[in-house]
C-alpha cells in the first residue's frame, strides 16, 4: 500500500526525484540513503504504534499522537492530499497525451472516473489494485532504467568521475542528505492510507520487517530514476521537463513508451485512491465519533468526487511549481505535526524490552 500511493505521485513522472536529489548531480544518492533510513525508521515506529493500539485510519492515529489538537493534521493531511491528486491530474494529462495521443483532460477525466470507481468497490479491491500495479510498475522501471542507463552509460560515469553538480555549485553531500531526510516528510501523508493494511501485523517482528521493506521499496525505484536522470545531467531537456522519464525514453522505441503510459496510468489511478480512502475514513470516523452514525453512499461519493475535482481544478497550475512549492511546504509541516510527536511517543519501541506485547 505504501508503494502503491508512494510511487505514483513521486517516481512515475520522475520530477520528484530532480527536485529532491536529481539536482545534486553526483551527490544526489546522498538524498536516497537519507530517504532508505530515515523511511525504514518511520515505517517501523508507525506501523508499530498503529499494531499495538489497533489504530487503523489516521483520526485515531493523530488522537494518539497529539491528542486534541489531532485537527491540525487534518488542515494539513487533506489539503495536502489533494495537492498530489492534482500532481497526479496533471500526469496522467501530460503522459497518455505524449504516449497515445489523447487529448489532456481526457487522462485527467479518466483518472478521475477510475479513481472513483475503485474506491467505491472497497478496501479489498483498494489492496489488490494497487498491489498488482506495484509489481507490474516496479518490473517497468527496472526495465525503463536499464534501457536509459545502458544506452547512456558513459555519460552517467562521466557525471560521477567529474563529481558534477553543475546545478547546484555550492551543495554539499550533508545538503543532498538533508534534502532526502525532508522528502521523507512526504510520507506521513502516504501512512494513513497504508494504517488499513497494520491489521495484518501480528507482532513486533512483523513492524521491524514492514520498515524495512517500507524503507528499501522507497528507495528501489528512486535510486533507478536517479541513475537513468544521471546520464542525462544537467540537460535542461531533462530536468526543467514536466514528465521528464518520457524525455528519457523517446529514444527507446514507441512500445516502450505506450507501456510506459499504461503502467504510470495504473499506478497514478492506484495513488489517487490511496489518498482518497484515507480521506473518507477520516471523515466517516469522525463523523462517527461525534454523531453516532456513519457516511452514507451519497456522501461518500460527494467526498470522493469533491477531493478529485478539486484535484482536477489545480492541476491547471502544472507539475513543476505544484512539486517545487507545494510538497516542499507539506513536507516539513507533516514532519511538524507527525514526525516529531511519533519520535517522542513511539521511540520506546526502539527497545529491546518493548518487544513484549503487553500495551504500555
Amino acid at each position: 500500500m505504501f508503494q502503491a500511493v508512494a510511487i505514483g505521485g513521486a517516481y512515475a513522472t520522475g520530477r520528484e526525484i530532480i527536485e529532491f536529489g536529481g539536482v545534486y548531480g553526483a551527490y544526489g544518492w546522498a538524498a536516497g540513503v537519507g530517504m532508505a533510513l530515515l523511511g525504514a525508521l518511520l515505517g517501523f515506529l508507525v506501523y508499530e504504534t498503529a499494531r499495538r493500539y489497533q489504530l487503523f485510519d489516521y483520526r485515531a492515529m493523530m488522537k494518539h499522537l497529539i491528542g486534541r489538537f489531532s485537527w491540525l493534521f487534518d488542515v494539513i493531511y487533506i489539503p495536502f492530499a489533494v495537492l498530489i491528486i492534482a500532481v497526479l491530474s496533471s500526469a496522467t494529462g501530460n503522459i497518455l497525451h505524449d504516449t497515445l495521443g489523447f487529448n489532456y483532460w481526457v487522462g485527467v477525466l479518466g483518472v478521475i472516473l477510475l479513481s472513483a470507481l475503485v474506491t467505491f468497490r472497497g478496501t479489498v479491491l483498494i489492496e489488490r489494485f494497487n498491489g498488482i500495479g506495484t509489481i507490474l510498475l516496479i518490473a517497468g522501471y527496472v526495465l525503463f532504467s536499464l534501457l536509459v542507463i545502458t544506452t547512456r552509460w558513459d555519460e552517467m560515469v562521466a557525471v560521477f568521475a567529474e563529481q558534477n553538480h553543475s546545478l547546484k555549485p555550492d551543495a554539499t553531500l550533508l545538503d543532498a542528505l538533508f534534502m532526502g531526510m525532508i522528502y521523507v516528510g512526504l510520507g506521513f501523508v502516504i501512512y494513513p492510507s497504508t494504517l488499513m493494511s497494520v491489521r495484518h501485523l501480528k507482532s513486533r517482528k512483523d513492524s521491524i520487517g514492514a520498515g524495512i521493506l517500507t524503507g528499501g521499496l522507497y528507495v528501489v525505484p528512486w535510486f533507478l530514476t536517479f541513475f537513468a536522470l544521471m546520464s542525462y545531467y544537467p540537460s535542461a531537456t531533462v530536468f526543467d521537463a514536466p514528465v521528464p522519464w518520457l524525455v528519457m525514453l523517446q529514444d527507446a522505441g514507441g512500445w516502450i513508451v505506450v507501456v510506459y503510459g499504461l503502467l504510470v496510468g495504473w499506478t497514478l489511478i492506484a495513488t489517487a485512491v490511496g489518498l482518497v480512502q484515507s480521506i473518507v475514513l477520516r471523515v466517516d470516523t469522525n463523523l462517527k465519533e461525534s454523531k453516532e452514525k456513519r457516511l452514507s453512499g451519497a456522501q461518500k461519493a460527494g467526498i470522493v468526487f469533491g477531493a478529485l475535482i478539486a484535484g482536477m481544478i489545480l492541476s491547471q497550475i502544472g507539475i513543476v511549481d505544484l512539486i517545487a512549492v507545494g510538497y516542499l511546504i507539506g513536507a516539513v509541516l507533516l514532519i511538524v505535526v507527525f514526525g516529531i510527536p511519533l519520535f517522542i511517543k513511539g521511540s520506546k519501541y526502539l527497545l529491546p524490552r518493548a518487544g513484549r506485547e503487553n500495551k504500555e
